[in-house]
């Protein structure tokens, strides 16, 4: 009865991504300990028993409530996945205990991307033979002669110039690029290239907001959620696959990180199971490198949708589609501010949006009705 509750109220809270995301990495932290506890493993001068690990008749009552308060636990944490993934992206502000490293790891990027850029436009500026040049003496119409074992130097030189310029440009990709100014302040300032977050997943992430968006002056936080319900269904479906997969991959992350802070104390007991430690600290490594990479991806899908319905928000705002994409670029930024600010603030920014033309079109053709399933797709 107790099992069949618990699935019920899973699926309610939204089936296997609340399995995945939320119940199992308290799960995967809560057992741990306890076989580490159940095994002696904790006792230094005590040998490693996992006769006893099992759960026996009498730890049925135990088993139940564990299982129980496992499931509450994910109830409870839930709301704060968020905050699980705004931690592993560098939103690191007072009070929490990694501002004060927020400049030194912004800083660590700055000169990693700075790096990757003048690789890239070392590379650019070479020939395509990465700056070699052949002599011309010897017999008309030949390259001059050269030993094997130069010529072999030169190739294996050029494929680690290749590799390298290859390797940085896959770094590059994983940083934010500003492609234009959202605010036209003459106070404001962005990095031409791009601005930084203190983490890799920050990074990506970051590339994927201002790529996607600023291209066509809509700021993608501000207005992602509007456009949310004009998304082709199977393109909805990815974003949120890779949104998934981005939120377990860093809840796995996190709960790993603390399954390693659990075992450290076997280090005391300077035999094999001193060496566990590794184990959980490079499944995390590899769960926050997939969260990165999928990440990517996002961007890619963030792109997309933008691509394909950067003017389904004009049209929701019964505003005409001006004829020119300069216009249309200004039309965005000013609705994209209008939606950023407070509702103090918005009488003034509405006053830029009174003399745009506006189009009302038949219910048939309204995009909000299409995007309430009411209307053609």
């Amino acid at each position: 009865m107790l099992s069949g509750l618990i699935a019920a109220g899973g699926k309610a809270l939204g089936g296997a991504r609340f399995s995945l995301i939320s119940v199992m990495p308290g799960f995967l932290v809560i057992s741990v300990i306890a076989v580490l506890m159940r095994a002696q493993l904790y006792a230094p001068s005590q040998d490693a028993d996992f006769g006893a690990v099992l759960p026996t008749s009498k730890d049925a009552f135990a088993t139940t409530l564990f299982v129980l308060l496992a499931f509450i636990g994910g109830v409870l944490l839930r709301p704060f996945e968020m905050a699980v993934i705004q931690l592993l992206e560098g939103y690191w502000t007072t009070p929490s205990p990694l501002a004060p490293m927020h400049g030194a790891a912004v800083e660590r990027h700055r000169r990693r991307r700075y790096r990757a850029l003048v690789n890239i436009d070392h590379a650019d500026g070479t020939n395509s033979d990465w700056g070699v040049t052949e002599p011309t003496t010897g017999a008309p119409g030949r390259i001059g002669a050269r030993p094997l074992a130069e010529l072999a130097a030169m190739d294996r030189a050029a494929a680690r110039r290749a590799r390298g310029v290859a390797r940085a440009r896959r770094v590059r990709r994983g940083y934010p690029v500003e492609t234009r100014e959202l605010d036209v302040s003459p106070t404001f300032k962005r990095d031409p290239q791009g601005e930084l977050l203190p983490t890799l997943l920050g990074n990506a992430l970051l590339r994927g907001e201002r790529l996607s968006g600023d291209r066509y002056g809509l700021d993608m936080p501000v207005v992602g959620p509007r456009l949310f319900p004009f998304i082709s269904p199977r393109l909805q479906a990815a974003v949120n696959q890779q949104l998934d997969l981005i939120s377990a991959s860093a809840s796995l992350c996190v709960a790993l990180a603390v399954v390693t802070l659990a075992t450290l104390p076997l280090l005391v007991r300077l035999d094999v199971w001193s060496l566990l430690p590794l184990a959980p600290a490079v499944v995390a490594a590899l769960a926050y490198r997939g969260a990165v990479a999928a990440s990517l991806h996002h961007g890619t899908l963030l792109c997309t949708v933008f691509d394909l319905h950067r003017y389904d928000l004009i049209k929701a705002f019964h505003y005409k589609i001006p004829e020119d994409v300069r216009s249309i670029t200004e039309l965005n930024r000013m609705i994209s501010q209008f939606l950023a600010t407070s509702n103090t603030d918005r009488l003034e920014k509405l006053g830029e949006l009174r003399n745009q033309p506006m189009d009302h079109p038949s219910d048939d053709q309204d995009v909000l009705q299409r995007g309430n399933g009411n209307g053609p797709a």
